[in-house]
């Protein structure tokens, strides 16, 4: 039970369906008289046009393969005429300065970079390219504005003194068996792992365009709708769910929130925050709208229907049992998931779909 993008607006942040098991009447769909806050318009019969589903090629097979085995690279010392490429580990020496004069926290010594990792301001990584063993150059550039880590210098133009003291030619591995065990996908052998990736890229070849047809759907439904704004409490908790997930990422990235919103995400605290909010207006309004074509098309969700689909998201993540799944504060309102799964499965089974190239 993959969770589809029926709700994911403010660049994929918010997911309605992440909502609290213990909400009130506001916020829980079931509970909520959603006929006051949507008037809706035409849902049968939409019209709607999506990209063709994905074919999987042997082309499009290779080119996972081949990105998977760049992804693990090993690396060589290069000899001394080698010319730094893009994927290399070059070990620098390098001075910043800024009118002449060396500013804090511009250089360095014997620093590990690798070229393309892009751990640097855009064009330093690149200044590299094509640098030998021993040669010095220097790099012309301007930090980028606005620059969150240090706003002082942001729009300031920088000239980059870079030593190359030595190269660590990447070199990519073969596809072999040792390769594919070590992979840890549950294969042993190379042919096992051509299975296994033609499997996983036909799933997430459906699983795109479900996301863009349901998505389609959802969007097409509301343009006839006319909502009233939605409960603050359910707004509120869309929005703190939304900062939620990002902290987790950024805290599984051994970031904060202000640094992996203001460095990953290139916005400012004020932006995402103004853009969370929007999105979880919106993705109330989504919500509510389908709670009530389930009301007036008779759309009711079992607990047997809950517990199998609790069941599913524990299994497909990995934990032993729902318990388990709830401890990790898995514990969403499965309830309105599954009522949400049962309305696209109408809209789809009553729409005009049209595939595009």
């Amino acid at each position: 039970m993959k969770k589809r993008r029926v709700f994911l607006t403010a660049g994929a942040l918010l997911a309605a369906l992440c909502l609290s098991g213990c909400g009130s009447d506001e916020t829980t769909l079931s509970k909520m008289e959603t006929s006051k806050y949507v008037e809706l318009g035409t849902y049968k019969g939409l019209e709607v046009s999506v990209p063709k589903k994905q074919e999987v090629t042997e082309e499009y097979k290779q080119n996972y393969v081949d990105y998977i085995l760049s992804q693990h690279p090993s690396y060589t010392d290069a000899p001394k005429d080698w010319k730094a490429e893009t994927g290399d580990i070059v070990n620098i020496d390098y001075v910043g300065k800024i009118d002449g004069e060396a500013f804090e926290g511009g250089s360095d010594q014997g620093f590990d970079l690798q070229l393309g990792s892009h751990r640097f301001i855009d064009g330093f990584e690149d200044g590299l390219i094509g640098a030998v063993s021993g040669e010095t150059r220097d790099v012309e550039l301007s930090f980028p504005d606005p620059y969150p880590p240090n706003p002082d210098l942001a729009g300031s133009p920088v000239v980059f003194t870079v030593t190359v003291n030595s190269i660590q030619k990447a070199q990519t591995p073969e596809l072999t068996d040792e390769f594919v065990l070590m992979l840890g996908v549950g294969c042993e052998t190379v042919a096992e792992y051509d299975e296994y990736v033609t499997k996983l890229l036909e799933e997430e070849s459906q699983q795109t365009y479900d996301n863009n047809l349901e998505q389609a759907l959802v969007d097409k439904a509301m343009e006839g709708c006319t909502f009233q704004e939605p409960p603050k409490a359910m707004e509120d908790q869309y929005y703190d769910r939304a900062v939620r997930n990002v902290s987790r990422m950024a805290s599984a990235n051994g970031m904060t929130l202000e640094a992996m919103v203001t460095g990953y995400f290139g916005s400012t605290m004020e932006d995402f925050e103004a853009q969370a909010r929007e999105g979880a207006v919106l993705s109330c309004k989504e919500s509510i709208m389908l709670q009530e074509i389930a009301n007036r098309e008779g759309i009711t969700v079992t607990q047997k229907e809950v517990d199998a689909a609790l069941e599913e998201a524990a299994a497909e993540g990995g934990f032993e049992s729902v318990d388990k799944l709830k401890e990790a504060g898995g514990d969403e309102n499965y309830e309105d998931y599954v009522m949400c799964e049962k309305v696209l499965a109408l809209l789809k089974e009553n729409a005009v779909i049209t595939e595009m190239p």
